[in-house]
């Protein structure tokens, strides 16, 4: 008996050690909050869209020889694209802000790609060639002139930094995106 249940033990830690190598994958669906041009929340989990770097909501950027709000149009373009959709995404790691780095689609659309190739948002790894396509076209923030967001975000202070100095305005959006969360599953909403 003794043995069956070393046996039964190795076997679960082994389970666990494969599990681990693998990142834990997690899969998610519903209908999301779209909080910028590469995040949003969904049944309450922050998700990082993965591959990708749009602008952040705050950012401006120049547009035949003008400003504009290019990290609003960023966000206004992912919620165009999930439309009404119910989104599944799958996940496998975390990000310094510990949101899931996750690939995910509404319907038939992978929004990560579908984002780089609007031109809304910048590849890194998989989307590159996607990106180089987007800027032959002019698309989106290809039609003028922008800070990579990595290099803006070096030179504000981003929402994240913000809410992680302020633990009242952290324990605000995880209630709000509840709420959101607890809304669309029952009247099937998404943002407008």
């Amino acid at each position: 008996m003794r043995d069956w249940l070393l046996g039964i033990a190795i076997v679960f830690l082994l389970g666990r050690l494969i599990l681990g190598l693998n990142g834990f994958r997690t899969d998610l669906e519903g209908f999301p909050h779209v909080a910028d041009g590469d995040s949003i929340t969904l049944n309450g989990e922050r998700i990082r869209l993965k591959g990708i770097d749009a602008p952040e909501l705050d950012q401006l950027c120049l547009r035949h020889g003008e400003t504009y709000e290019c990290g609003r149009e960023a966000k206004r373009e992912l919620q165009r694209l999930i439309g009404g959709s119910q989104v599944s995404c799958r996940g496998d790691g975390r990000d310094q802000y510990d949101r899931l780095l996750g690939t995910c689609s509404a319907g038939e659309i992978e929004l990560n790609k579908a984002m780089v190739e609007s031109g809304w948002a910048l590849a890194y790894g998989e989307y590159e060639t996607v990106e180089v396509r987007a800027r032959l076209a002019d698309r989106g923030l290809w039609q003028g002139s922008f800070d990579r967001p990595k290099e803006w975000r070096a030179g504000h202070q981003t929402v994240l930094e913000r809410e992680g100095q302020n633990w009242f305005y952290r324990l605000g959006s995880t209630i709000g995106d509840a709420l959101w969360s607890l809304y669309s599953r029952i009247f099937g909403g998404s943002e407008v």
